[in-house]
């Protein structure tokens, strides 16, 4: 007898332990019973206006990623109707008319993996778990753009009807229209911001050149600064044209990929070559010394879009020698008080074909460093301890008027505005040598202005 009363008090409690488990698991606070089965797709298979989008994630291969009784999802559920307007927009029949790799895109443009209620949503992007795949090893997640000034609207289109369906893996919201996964051409027109610009493309006829599968890259201008320089310019059509393809780049360059230097955008020079942006990642995110990425890595289905502060104007060779980091020697020189009558700035920004266009040999930073050495040798000189004559007869020895030379152009023999220069050219280096036989390589060729060429160089030729 008490070998039976001790047997039961240890098991008591265990039998009381189960009970409030399966109590807690199985009802709610109104005393329904909860089955445990009000994950994403539970939630769509039971809701007949969600049918044709619950086939869909079983078509995409989801049906297992969006169940269970755990997750951190936002999902967005098109009803039916929505669904069949979808694909009566795409000219198909249904379902059955979408691979299952569509099926997916369409699936995880629709899925985020943080949940959101409605009332936390605000204007700007949010990463869907659609990817923009580069290769085998490289992917960007789409955006999806979110406004919510005015009335909540994803796209500029989709709105939320059944807001904040609580389901055990996440959040879901019914919505009236499918979200289309945006090219960059959509999400121009989808931020009102970005809307300017895409209205200029659209008047110059440039849509053609970004509406294509190849990817692009395109740093837009915000509309408060592109409007007011627009209505100030008095650009020709080709000037116009030239001004808004210089802010598009072929390829696809988030800023992880984007350094410190430059890159060929679409606008051309009078000889045809691409124009180049310099970018300056060690002030943060600026391109030509003026303008600041405010906004990045914007992925739409065809390339990505970074948001400017400011317009690119096409660069001439002082927009270079300002911005270039390498260069900060070289440009303090053109400066200094003493060269002012010299007006090199004014000179190299001109166009007018009066010494245009340029060559310009710019010597970086340390090849003033080691002609200061070479000049003062028993001294701590500064450029400041070079005459105002010798200066200006250095800066002129690296400034070649009325010819754009590339590296492939290049002659034996160049006339500076000071002295004559040899050239030694390889496939993709070229060698100086100055009067005094002082020899001097390429650091960089054939970075292109609207007025002519820059080359940096590892050593100052002196005249």
């Amino acid at each position: 007898m008490n070998y039976s009363i001790s047997k039961l008090t240890k098991i008591l409690p265990v039998l009381l332990f189960a009970c409030v488990l399966f109590s807690c698991q199985d009802d709610d606070d109104n005393g329904n019973v909860i089955e445990g089965n009000n994950s994403i797709i539970n939630y769509l298979q039971k809701n007949n206006e969600y049918s044709i989008i619950a086939q869909t994630v079983v078509k995409a291969g989801y049906k297992g990623t969006l169940d269970g009784n755990s997750g951190t999802y936002t999902f967005f559920a098109p009803d039916n109707e929505a669904m069949n307007i979808y694909f009566s927009d795409l000219g198909i029949s249904g379902l059955e008319a979408l691979s299952d790799e569509e099926a997916q895109r369409l699936v995880d443009y629709h899925l985020l993996q943080t949940p959101n209620n409605a009332e936390n949503f605000t204007t700007g992007y949010l990463k869907t778990n659609a990817k923009k795949v580069l290769n085998d090893s490289v992917s960007y997640n789409l955006d999806l753009f979110v406004d919510s000034e005015k009335d909540l609207i994803f796209n500029a289109q989709t709105r939320i009807v059944f807001p904040n369906i609580d389901v055990d893996n996440g959040v879901l919201h019914g919505i009236d229209k499918v979200l289309n996964p945006p090219s960059v051409t959509d999400l121009m027109q989808i931020d009102s911001r970005l809307l300017s610009y895409y209205e200029e493309l659209e008047a110059e006829d440039l849509l053609s050149e970004i509406q294509t599968e190849d990817d692009k890259t395109i740093f837009v201008p915000i509309d408060i600064d592109l409007d007011p320089f627009l209505a100030n310019q008095n650009f020709t059509t080709s000037e116009k044209v030239n001004f808004l393809k210089n802010h598009l780049m072929e390829g696809f360059f988030t800023t992880d990929f984007l350094q410190t230097g430059y890159f060929k955008n679409r606008a051309v020079a009078s000889n045809s070559n691409h124009i180049d942006t310099y970018f300056n990642l060690t002030l943060g995110l600026l391109l030509n010394g003026t303008s600041n990425i405010i906004e990045q890595d914007i992925v739409g289905t065809n390339g990505v879009i970074h948001v400017l502060d400011k317009v690119l104007e096409v660069p001439n060779l002082y927009t270079f020698v300002n911005a270039d980091v390498d260069l900060f020697t070289f440009q303090t020189a053109l400066t200094r008080d003493d060269q002012l009558p010299e007006n090199y700035i004014n000179r190299l920004m001109s166009n007018d074909g009066t010494e245009s266009p340029f060559t310009i040999f710019a010597p970086i930073d340390t090849a003033f460093e080691s002609a200061l050495l070479e000049l003062f040798p028993n001294q701590n000189a500064t450029l400041e301890d070079i005459d105002t004559a010798t200066l200006t007869s250095i800066l002129n020895n690296h400034i070649v008027t009325n010819n754009a030379y590339t590296l492939e152009s290049l002659p034996s023999n160049v006339n500076t505005l000071e002295s004559q220069i040899q050239v030694i050219k390889t496939d993709s280096t070229f060698t100086l040598t100055d009067v005094q036989l002082r020899q001097s390589n390429s650091v960089r060729v054939d970075v292109q202005a609207k007025n002519g060429l820059l080359h940096k160089i590892d050593t100052l030729l002196l005249p």
